[in-house]
């Protein structure tokens, strides 16, 4: 990476310079930095950063830093598959390395621009609707918990009759958040489509190239990969939720003040129901 930051030099402009001295300067620290992170590094504005990507072929940031930590040989931490034999004084600790390698993956690869796009649309819609079956519909469970608080008409649901029927009803000042795994769930493809129809705006928490990612009209990119040779937790889930706080923190950061005073009264409202 260094020797290609260093051919490109010649053709960048002087703000994009400063952002190739600062990736050359620290690539870890780039490898791991948000969009606003690295823009704030380097004393530039956030187009910057992306005209700087596609100035050196990568289609965004993700992009980027995925060479990075793939050219440059950063550490990450590899999963440990747990099989039938293996000792139960270490599966614990072999759960953990997988859940902790599954989310430093998506740290590698996330991109925060469609989670800004994401949450200004929840910002401005009048309805929130969340879907998701089995491990996901915990997902949609857990997300609702968190929209509720910022957001308007937030529900989720399991169910895949509510869900084409809540589909339907939607409308342009609506959206729906689609969350699967595979993004090969049917049902969940086809209330996405029948959400998208509708005018809805479909955010999908999903496997980029699936066809649940296909309908969305904004794509929450988590290509997980899953064992399931033996009973064991999974990953996907736990990546799906960490894309679900950054949504819910990335909502209420865009919040208008009036959501600071409704979480002010929801807190109020719980005070008296604890005890001292």
């Amino acid at each position: 990476m260094q020797h290609r930051l260093a051919a490109a030099m010649p053709d960048l402009s002087p703000a994009e310079r400063k952002v190739a001295a600062t990736i050359a300067a620290n690539p870890a620290a780039a490898a791991r930095a948000t969009t606003s992170q690295l823009a704030r590094a380097a004393g530039v504005s956030e187009p910057t950063i992306v005209r700087f990507c596609r100035s050196l072929g990568f289609g965004g940031l993700g992009d980027l830093r995925l060479a990075l930590v793939q050219q440059d040989n950063l550490p990450a931490r590899m999963h440990r598959r747990i099989a039938p034999g293996t000792p139960v004084s270490e599966a614990a600790g072999a759960v953990l390395d997988t859940a902790i390698a599954a989310l430093e993956s998506a740290r590698r690869h996330l991109d925060a621009e469609p989670i800004e796009r994401a949450a200004l649309a929840l910002v401005r819609a009048a309805r929130v609707e969340l879907w998701g079956f089995g491990a996901s519909a915990a997902v949609a469970a857990d997300m609702e918990h968190k929209l509720f608080r910022v957001c308007r008409g937030v529900t989720a649901r399991a169910d895949p009759h509510m869900q084409a029927m809540a589909a339907a009803t939607l409308d342009g000042d609506s959206a729906a958040i689609c969350i699967s795994h595979t993004g090969r769930t049917r049902e969940i493809v086809d209330a996405a489509r029948l959400a998208r129809c509708s005018g809805a705006t479909v955010i999908a928490i999903t496997a980029p190239g699936s066809p649940l990612a296909a309908e969305a009209t904004i794509l929450l990119g988590a290509q997980v990969e899953e064992d399931t040779s033996l009973h064991v937790p999974m990953v996907s889930r736990l990546v799906h939720l960490a894309l679900g706080d950054a949504l819910a923190v990335a909502v209420a950061l865009l919040s208008p003040p009036a959501a600071e005073e409704r979480l002010a009264r929801m807190k109020a409202a719980l005070k008296p129901r604890r005890l001292d």
